[in-house]
């Protein structure tokens, strides 16, 4: 099996390390982001990556996060 990165909102296709500084910037919140950006508002399936990234500012992740 190979390795798992994700890195991206695929709905939007917009990187984590795009929004992240951006996020960070405008001090947004999962809400803020998924209004501002649409990230996280479709299929859902980047909303745990996008709070570990507000939480921690690490915008690859190597493992799939489920919520």
């Amino acid at each position: 099996m190979r390795p798992v990165t994700i890195t991206r909102c695929v709905c939007q296709r917009m990187p984590f390390a795009t929004l992240a500084p951006l996020a960070r910037e405008r001090g947004w919140t999962l809400e803020d982001v998924m209004r501002e950006t649409g990230c996280g508002d479709q299929c859902g399936l980047c909303r745990p990556y996008l709070r570990e990234m507000l939480r921690t500012g690490i915008t690859d992740f190597h493992e799939v996060i489920w919520e």
